[in-house]
């Protein structure tokens, strides 16, 4: 069932197919976008958004934020020690919007049992150090805008370490009990972003084994996967990566279905005329 066919459905609750298609063709899509982009006043806006959010079209992800599309997947519910920072911060900044994710979030899908957890706080440049502030004050080991070395180096802290990034990424968060947590596809992104990255060290190999852990379990949507990648950076890697196990017989690479590359092949195309270019001498 297509959003035009809901509206149709729906006089009470139409919305012009304009908005609608300009919405569908956004990550993330704010009041003001929709005000400034069809000359409306905030309030009709907020209409037609909240219109769209109650037909389950799209989902609130913060103050005027709307997420483009219904998001299914996993729930990743924070640990017990994370629950306790993100209670920390909100009491502090009870109007806040941030993120929190650890590594003992993959706990379930890892073939061996998580060594020293990291804890990752996401917030505004506005608010970073605040929070580090008031984290520091409670007992905290906080380092804020983590470096190379922060990485390499976090695992001989005494205490489990808490990164605060100044970032606002909203694509793949899901709203849990007041601040947000990531999906499964970006909290695995992202480690594999710090660890090419940032000098982070997991293993790759058990980054894989959780990979097929997830799709084992239904928690990846490999369309999610890459779009966040391809705001990550990583895209291309990942995608060379997805590729090549569509290439092995296993189970994980046969779950790959065809439409996920479909449309991206012209990345695989590039990338296999490199090859072909820089072995025509051998």
């Amino acid at each position: 069932m297509t959003i035009i066919y809901l509206i149709a459905m729906c006089p009470e609750s139409s919305v012009p197919p304009k908005i609608v298609e300009y919405v569908k063709n956004k990550d993330v899509v704010s009041i003001r976008d929709i005000s400034q982009a069809f000359s409306l006043t905030e309030i009709t806006a907020k209409n037609y958004l909240s219109r769209l959010a109650i037909m389950g079209e799209i989902r609130s992800i913060g103050r005027g934020l709307y997420q483009a599309g219904r998001v299914e997947g996993v729930i990743m519910r924070p640990p017990p020690m994370l629950a306790k920072v993100a209670e920390e911060i909100r009491g502090v900044f009870p109007m806040a919007e941030f993120t929190v994710w650890s590594l003992q979030m993959f706990s379930d899908y890892s073939h061996y049992m998580i060594g020293k957890d990291l804890m990752f706080v996401e917030t505004s440049k506005m608010l970073s150090a605040s929070m580090r502030d008031a984290l520091i004050s409670k007992g905290y080991r906080v380092v804020l805008r983590p470096e190379k070395r922060d990485f390499q180096e976090f695992a001989f802290y005494p205490q489990v370490p808490v990164f605060i990034f100044e970032r606002k990424e909203f694509y793949g968060l899901t709203e849990f009990e007041g601040y947000f947590v990531p999906v499964p596809e970006r909290v695995w992104a992202d480690i594999y972003y710090y660890s090419t990255r940032k000098g982070f060290v997991f293993d790759s190999f058990e980054l894989g084994l959780i990979f097929a852990a997830m799709v084992d379990r239904g928690g990846i949507n490999f369309d999610r996967l890459l779009r966040y990648s391809a705001r990550r950076g990583i895209f291309r890697e990942v995608l060379i990566f997805l590729y090549e196990l569509t290439k092995t017989n296993s189970k994980v690479g046969k779950s790959i279905a065809e439409h996920v590359l479909l449309g991206r092949r012209r990345t695989l195309s590039t990338i296999a005329s490199m090859v072909e270019g820089a072995t025509r001498r051998d």
